[in-house]
């Protein structure tokens, strides 16, 4: 076998294992998510899973970093809605199709709190990328005059971040949260 061949069978089982745990994230949820569990999933040893993880925390962190990986190649795919609010929007229909990453973004995030918990890093990247993104493309809207000069590109990113995450959270206790069209609507308040 060819070390090219070696490293595409460990990419693919990379990615099965990413695939494996959050079925199992979602169906047992965090407490029942353990490591045998989903190296028994993939069908590989509790010590074959280590050599890809060494813990539950850095194996759930990367579920989350490939989630975003495919947000962010859907997002600067052709023909591709540029717009953060509608982009956000229809990221959260996504997410309404397969509560368990929704479950599993809530569940990291709080523990990301920690400086020294995993997904700590992740999330402050992850923040700072969203917030930039946004702010960037608040001051190109606000040079063409299609947005208010008066809109603070900062703290709009800050406010449609957060409330996204907590029309998230709340969609979780309740289904019937319409989180798409919030969103939508706290996009046009803020950008007026």
């Amino acid at each position: 076998m060819t070390a090219k061949n070696s490293y595409a069978k460990g990419a693919a089982k990379r990615e099965e294992i990413l695939r494996v745990t959050l079925e199992i994230f979602g169906r047992e949820g965090e407490r029942n998510t353990t490591l045998r569990a989903v190296a028994l999933g993939s069908g590989i040893s509790l010590t074959g899973l280590m050599h890809y993880f060494d813990s539950k925390d850095h194996l759930l962190t990367e579920v989350l970093r490939a989630s975003d990986r495919a947000a962010k190649i859907r997002f600067h795919s052709p023909g591709t809605v540029r717009d953060p609010g509608e982009f956000l929007a229809r990221a959260l229909t996504a997410t309404a199709a397969d509560s368990a990453r929704a479950r599993l973004y809530v569940t990291l995030v709080a523990a990301a709190t920690d400086p020294a918990h995993p997904a700590h890093a992740y999330f402050e990247e992850r923040f700072q990328l969203l917030r930039t993104t946004i702010a960037e493309h608040l001051a190109a809207e606000a040079a063409e005059g299609r947005v208010g000069a008066d809109i603070d590109p900062d703290f709009t990113a800050s406010a449609l971040i957060a409330s996204s995450d907590g029309i998230m959270l709340q969609w979780l206790s309740d289904p019937a949260v319409d989180m798409p069209g919030h969103v939508r609507r706290v996009w046009r308040a803020l950008t007026g």
